[in-house]
């Protein structure tokens, strides 16, 4: 049973790797637009800070528009994956895969994560190249990824039982994704109630394991407890939305 899992896994990574490969002018496009976005909204942030006695802080809000992008990046793999595959009617297709759709959507998910983290590693370091923000690494900072990750997949999950049911959800994808960038932009002042809303205590790890701050054993143990409860609902949603589908008959449907 592990072997075959680990066989599926590593077919969905080579799938990402070929999609990279082949249509690697577009991932090249989404780096440049991603890059330039951020840019623009620093240089906004920037000139609107000049002359006042505490200027916003740039790095931070870098650090928090890191964990913004690994969370948008879990959310469209699920999500959109779901989307596209409901809205061309193949989703039956994707369920007649060994261990269920479940499982598939899980694996894809594992696959993504890790490219997804390649991917906003890249954005992130041209953009500290771009913006001369100083970094201190520290060894412990990888530790912070996870709860991240966890909890974006959990979202991500949870965002694609609205896909599988109601197909056509584009639109509130869209609007959900700028909701989230002032509400990251929003973490940059870490306050400890914060603690307690999703998504922060894992964006305040990696902020502090990026700029020389000591782990914050609490804080970690609160972001993994997070990352995995959000990830149990996502599954769970989606477990409990795939046989309602299935009763209905909605699956195969466009």
């Amino acid at each position: 049973m592990h072997l075959i899992f680990l066989h599926q896994l590593r077919a969905e990574l080579l799938l990402s790797f070929q999609q990279l490969r082949v249509y690697w002018f577009n991932q090249l496009a989404s780096l440049v637009a991603d890059t330039v976005f951020f840019f623009a909204i620093a240089m906004g942030i920037r000139a609107l800070a000049a002359g006042t006695e505490v200027p916003l802080s740039l790095g931070n809000l870098l650090l928090l528009y890191a964990a913004f992008g690994i969370t948008v990046g879990m959310f469209q793999s699920i999500a959109f994956t779901l989307h596209n595959e409901a809205t061309r009617g193949t989703l039956e297709h994707l369920a007649l895969a060994r261990g269920g759709l479940l499982r598939q959507l899980f694996l894809r998910a594992l696959a993504d994560t890790f490219f997804n983290v390649l991917y906003n590693g890249v954005v992130f370091l041209l953009l500290v190249l771009l913006l001369g923000v100083r970094l201190e690494p520290t060894p412990w900072f990888p530790l912070a990824l996870l709860p991240v990750a966890l909890s974006a997949m959990g979202f991500g999950f949870l965002m694609g039982t609205l896909a599988l049911y109601f197909k056509q959800v584009m639109g509130l994808f869209t609007i959900l994704q700028f909701l989230l960038l002032p509400y990251f932009f929003t973490l940059a002042a870490w306050q400890p109630f914060m603690a307690y809303l999703p998504f922060a205590p894992g964006a305040h790890l990696l902020k502090l394991g990026l700029t020389g701050g000591a782990l914050d054993p609490g804080v970690f143990l609160l972001a993994l407890l997070q990352g995995v409860l959000l990830l149990s609902l996502g599954l769970l949603a989606m477990g409990r939305m795939y046989a309602l589908v299935r009763h209905k008959g909605l699956l195969g449907r466009y």
